[in-house]
């Protein structure tokens, strides 16, 4: 058995066993998460030996995670997680850096962040006796969980909205789940998953699931352990339903907890200037996100109006002394661009937001204290390789002959 002691309400406390699970508190209609025996994840913790580079989190971190059933892994896992922690070989000196280095988790299965959320979601509806995964995505998780579900021999229902990149239309229909392409956008497609969430049983992968938000968190754990016990001065994470950057928190806060770590980075979370409800919040000193008016932006995701963790977000960067910032997407291409010219890490622009938004710090003069600085890269560019580039900047077609090549290079 794990080392979870079951699903905890943050606001009422109460604690249920995983078999009554359900996302949201019955008596005060929150969010759940998992909850964990400190004592328990830290003899874990002495007694786990060197991180691995290859396989999945899933079995490296399996007493950090609600896994009752370890058999079923092998049937899940695609070999999310243990990814990539590299350090800056050209920007930190531009950018006047000791130590920059890039969380890879654009390094999933399926390309993004999104792998280790869903590997354990699936793990869990096998667990728990469900036949199909469902979600209502901008793109990227809906690609991860069809591709999961294929994996482990399940059925996925995944709704999108109408207006979405081809290239992320045919990655989700490259893994052969049943998708629904909603007329209108976001927010319509997740009330249409909802509303059949309540006619049928099937297995929700999305915002309130606590086994995406207790797999993330493993990103801190990792984080330490490749910087051999220590933590970095800031990390930078993209923001949208700010599930993401929370859960990175309670890992560290698992950690501190612990007494593994000393002290918890500074957390800046980064959002599109075209739907920032929660560098709003922290910009005004609100304790409420308040939704915003979406607008057309280079990124078809992190554009979340109501983002469902965006609270626990903005109660991360406050509490560690870091803040919520955006940036336009002037930003987002030349950061996408100078990554990939520079470091060879190509992301899409929700991907490299967290290397945007530190560049605009830097320029504002707002890291002169730090340090040791981690970026969290969390999708490919490949996910939407035209967001950064325009037709009109093709390439000239040169012709086949050595003299027009030379005179192209500009080499006579």
């Amino acid at each position: 058995m794990s080392n979870s002691v079951g699903l905890i309400c943050d606001n009422c406390h109460q604690i249920r066993s995983e078999e009554d699970f359900q996302l949201k508190c019955s008596v005060c209609e929150t969010t759940l998460r998992i909850q964990y025996d400190l004592e328990k994840l830290k003899k874990a913790y002495s007694d786990q030996g060197e991180p691995q580079s290859h396989g999945s989190f899933l079995r490296e971190y399996r007493d950090f995670l609600p896994i009752n059933r370890p058999e079923l892994i092998g049937k899940v896992s695609l070999n999310e997680g243990l990814t990539a922690l590299i350090p800056s070989g050209r920007l930190q000196r531009e950018l006047g850096l000791e130590d920059l280095r890039f969380k890879m988790e654009s390094q999933g299965p399926t390309l993004s962040l999104k792998d280790r959320g869903t590997s354990l979601c699936a793990l869990k509806a096998l667990e728990q006796g469900y036949d199909t995964l469902c979600v209502a995505s901008s793109g990227n998780n809906a690609a991860s969980i069809a591709a999961y579900a294929a994996r482990a021999g399940l059925r996925a229902v995944v709704f999108i909205q109408r207006d979405l990149s081809p290239a992320k239309i045919f990655k989700i229909m490259g893994y052969g789940p049943q998708l629904v392409r909603v007329d209108g956008d976001m927010s319509i497609a997740s009330g249409i998953c909802r509303e059949m969430l309540k006619r049928h049983r099937w297995f929700e992968c999305g915002g309130p699931n606590p086994y995406r938000y207790t797999a993330k968190r493993m990103v801190a754990y990792e984080v330490v352990k490749q910087m051999g016990g220590k933590t970095p001065d800031v990390m930078v994470l993209p923001v949208g339903g700010g599930t993401g950057m929370a859960s990175v928190y309670g890992g560290f806060l698992e950690l501190k907890a612990m007494g593994i770590i000393a002290s918890i980075p500074r957390l800046i979370g980064v959002q599109f200037a075209a739907c920032a409800p929660v560098a709003r919040a922290y910009e005004m000193n609100a304790n409420v996100i308040e939704p915003v008016e979406k607008k057309p932006c280079v990124s078809d995701a992190l554009l979340n109006r109501t983002p469902i963790a965006g609270i626990q977000a903005l109660m991360a960067a406050r509490e560690t002394g870091g803040k919520i910032i955006s940036i336009t997407d002037d930003e987002s291409i030349d950061a996408i661009r100078q990554l990939a010219s520079h470091e060879g890490l190509f992301q899409e622009p929700a991907g490299c937001a967290s290397f945007a938004g530190l560049k605009k710090l830097i320029l504002q003069r707002e890291l002169k204290s730090a340090k040791s600085v981690v970026c969290t890269l969390t999708g490919h560019g490949l996910n939407s390789p035209g967001s950064s580039f325009s037709a009109s900047e093709s390439p000239a077609v040169v012709s086949a002959d050595i003299a027009s090549v030379e005179a192209y290079l500009k080499l006579v």
